[in-house]
C-alpha cells in the first residue's frame, strides 16, 4: 500500500480560517448549504431560498453569520445541500482584507463577502468587531454577537 502522506511540516499553522478560537460559549446554528459551488469555511452566510438555507454572499440577502470549520470534511468547504455550522456569537477564525485592530467595526462587501473595517460599499455586521490586530490579508479573531 502506498503511503498516504509522506511529507509532513515541522510547525502547523497557528490558526486555519473557520477555527472556532477559544472554548467560550458560542452559538452555532445548523443550516443548509443552497449554493452550487458551496460555502467556504470562515465565509459569510447569508440567507438563503428557505429558512433553513444560507448562501454564501449575496447582495440583497440578511447575514446569518460565519461558517465554521468541519474539520471531517474533504477541503475547506461545505458542498451544496451539506449541513453548515455557522456561528452567530462567539470568537471565529476569518481572513481580514486590510489592517484591522481590536475594537474596529466588521463589514463585508456584498456580492463576495469579503470581511473588511471599511464601511464604504459595504454592510456592517451589527454586533460584530475585530478582536485580534492583523495587517491586510492576514487570518484576524472576529468576535461575533449577532441575533
Amino acid at each position: 500500500m502506498p503511503a498516504v502522506q509522506s511529507t509532513y511540516n515541522a510547525q502547523h499553522a497557528r490558526w486555519v480560517e473557520g477555527m472556532v478560537l477559544n472554548s467560550e460559549p458560542c452559538t452555532v446554528v445548523t443550516r443548509i448549504a443552497e449554493d452550487a459551488e458551496g460555502i467556504g469555511f470562515g465565509k459569510v452566510c447569508v440567507q438563503g431560498t428557505a429558512d433553513n438555507q444560507v448562501v454564501d454572499s449575496e447582495a440583497t440577502a440578511k447575514f446569518v453569520g460565519i461558517a465554521v470549520l468541519d474539520p471531517t470534511k474533504d477541503g475547506d468547504t461545505y458542498a451544496q445541500y451539506d449541513n453548515v455550522a455557522v456561528m452567530k456569537k462567539g470568537v471565529i477564525v476569518v481572513a481580514a482584507s486590510e489592517a484591522v485592530a481590536p475594537g474596529d467595526a466588521v463589514y463585508y462587501t456584498p456580492g463576495t463577502g469579503v470581511l473588511s473595517k471599511t464601511s464604504t460599499d459595504n454592510t456592517l455586521i451589527a454586533g460584530a468587531i475585530w478582536e485580534t490586530s492583523r495587517d491586510a490579508g492576514n487570518l484576524a479573531a472576529l468576535r461575533l454577537n449577532t441575533p
